[in-house]
């Protein structure tokens, strides 16, 4: 095997020249037979799969060519709804949410229908950019679509919480428990919901739940703003799991050092 025979490269082109044998016979080097390309790993890389489209070997993909069609060329036609979603949601991800919304707007509803892709797609844009009202809208487009997602009523409360409609927030998060009653982000986002309405006893049962759910929202009773009060209430760590008791069990040291 010739030297380099293992890097996938192809031969180059020239020819071993003719030795020539003292005499009449002449011995012509028998030809090499070529050797094959292997195909690049690139080429047949799909891409991942990013609001249920996947790319296929024929679409442009990270780090490589589209691969070229033999024949006449086809004639240019407009960009297909899973291009166009997929690309928004590129530019969404390098933070460029406007773009992205440009490209999405269009594809929220086509022939009567709603993409329920594009519409949670377009609310992170607006959301993103401070407009939760009109991400607001766009999610009721879904919820008005697919009515027992419990997502898109998810992506409702959250908008409405963030665009100040509390009560609206409440319902749409009160619904996505109802067909979901496992996802701990709800609890505790009517936890949050709560504090704002001033129920402690519902910030209390609400919060509880979403650690009993996902132990480790418990950090966030430190972190958010609207949960903070409650991080040292005695009923509300005497709730939580592996809470520390209601009353201070250093009471009688501090009475009996002042």
């Amino acid at each position: 095997m010739p030297a380099g025979g293992t890097t996938g490269e192809r031969p180059g082109s020239n020819r071993r020249s003719e030795t020539k044998s003292p005499g009449p016979s002449r011995r012509r080097s028998a030809p090499r037979p070529p050797r094959s390309r292997p195909s690049s790993r690139t080429c047949t890389r799909r891409c991942p799969t990013i609001f249920g489209i996947s790319g296929t070997p024929s679409s442009p993909l990270a780090g490589g060519e589209r691969t070229p069609k033999k024949g006449p060329a086809a004639p240019v036609s407009a960009p297909s709804s899973a291009s166009g979603l997929q690309r928004a949601h590129e530019l969404f991800k390098q933070g460029r949410a406007k773009e992205a919304l440009a490209l999405v707007r269009p594809l929220l509803q086509r022939k009567g229908e709603v993409d329920g892709d594009a519409c949670a797609l377009a609310a992170a844009c607006l959301g993103a950019e401070g407009d939760y009202a009109e991400a607001a809208r766009v999610d009721r487009l879904l919820c008005d679509a697919a009515p027992d997602n419990p997502q898109g009523w998810n992506s409702l409360g959250y908008d409405l919480f963030h665009a100040g409609d509390l009560d609206g927030a409440l319902e749409a998060f009160e619904h996505a428990v109802g067909l979901e009653p496992t996802r701990a982000s709800t609890y505790f986002n009517l936890a949050r919901i709560a504090a704002r309405m001033g129920d402690k006893s519902k910030v209390i049962e609400h919060f509880v739940r979403a650690v009993e759910l996902q132990p480790d929202l418990r950090d966030r009773l430190d972190e958010d703003p609207d949960l903070r009060p409650f991080k040292d209430d005695p009923d509300m760590q005497g709730r939580l799991p592996g809470g520390t008791p209601t009353e201070d069990p250093y009471q009688e040291y501090y009475a009996t050092r002042s």
